[in-house]
């Protein structure tokens, strides 16, 4: 009888190690299958697109990270179609390696979207900040200039040398700004220009034109406060002789005529035995700021264009104008 040898007596472990390794496999890709079951792509979709907006990338990246879930699962449909097929070890491992990648990915993208968000709203936030401080910065600017010289934002009073009245005058004040100019007629706004529009605005050449007309002609004041727009012809005695715009001819005495206008009268009279002009009444008056010399100049050429006098006035400030004491004779 022939003896057995001792290795056909033991037992092969094989067969079992074979099907544990697959039965573990299997669990493991039935876990993999609930991970990844439990991401929601759509709702991933929906986050990135906001995310990444602004990224000309974006479609390109999505449609790649799609491609990678769809061929996971399409993987995965094949395992529960068919679980006795054996499993690549390193197939598997690099599944559970892109897992693992596609949802460090999910999480990143959640946070940029989060992170975005609150960046807006911080930009949005600023923003408005900026604009409010700008507009503080300007009014503390203002308010700034005032503290170093009050004066400079003081009301203004213009008023005629010497006398500190201005009935013996009727001008026309025009002030120069950095911006253009300001007309005022009688005491009131009564043209504003561009420093652009002055030497072209047709309603301040023909202004320009009636003042140059106008200039030997007043406002004589009668005792009972009537007013003759006339200019002066001559004086004999106490009588005086006026002559309006339409050549009418008015004798008054002088006892007609309030105190301010037999002043004036005496004015006519000396500048004439003197030899010299006659006073003029009605002419320009620039009022210069100290940013208005550009607007200046040229008001000048369009006054030396039509023969109109002027004279100017440099304002040392800001401060608003009082032309009370030229509002009337």
């Amino acid at each position: 009888m022939k003896k057995k040898k001792k290795n056909d007596l033991q037992v092969s472990l094989f067969p079992f190690l074979s099907i544990l390794a697959c039965v573990l496999g299997i669990l493991t890709l039935m876990i993999t299958a609930i991970v990844i079951a439990q991401i929601d792509p759509e709702a991933i979709t929906e986050k990135v697109v906001t995310a990444y907006e602004e990224d000309k990338d974006f479609q390109a990246k999505i449609d790649e990270q799609k491609a990678v879930i769809d061929k996971i699962k399409e993987e995965i449909k094949a395992i529960r179609a068919n679980p006795e097929k054996k499993l690549d070890p390193k197939r598997k491992d690099k599944l559970q390696v892109e897992i693992v990648s596609l949802e460090e990915k999910r999480k990143k993208i959640l946070a940029d979207n989060k992170q975005a968000a609150v960046l807006k709203a911080q930009s949005l936030k600023m923003t408005e900040e900026m604009e409010n401080l700008t507009k503080e910065l300007e009014k503390a600017e203002d308010e700034w200039e005032l503290m170093k010289d009050p004066s400079k934002f003081a009301t203004m009073v213009v008023k005629q040398s010497g006398s500190g009245a201005g009935g013996d005058l009727e001008p026309t004040f025009i002030e120069c700004r950095a911006d253009g100019l300001k007309v005022f007629e009688n005491g009131n706004l009564s043209l504003q220009l561009k420093t652009s529009q002055v030497s072209l605005d047709t309603r301040f050449q023909n202004l320009i034109k009636k003042v140059a007309r106008e200039a030997p002609y007043r406002f004589w004041v009668s005792t009972k406060g009537t007013q003759l727009d006339a200019r002066f012809v001559k004086r004999e005695g106490i009588n005086v002789t006026l002559k309006d715009k339409k050549g009418k001819e008015w004798k008054l005495t002088t006892t007609q005529l309030s105190k301010a206008s037999q002043r004036i009268a005496r004015k006519y009279e000396d500048a004439r035995k003197a030899k010299m002009p006659d006073p003029t009444a009605r002419y320009v008056i620039f009022l210069i700021r100290n940013k208005g010399v550009s607007a200046w100049s040229q008001a000048v050429r369009v006054c030396s264009k039509f023969g109109c006098k002027y004279g100017q006035l440099p304002l040392d400030g800001e401060g608003e104008l009082d032309l009370s004491l030229f509002s009337g004779s």
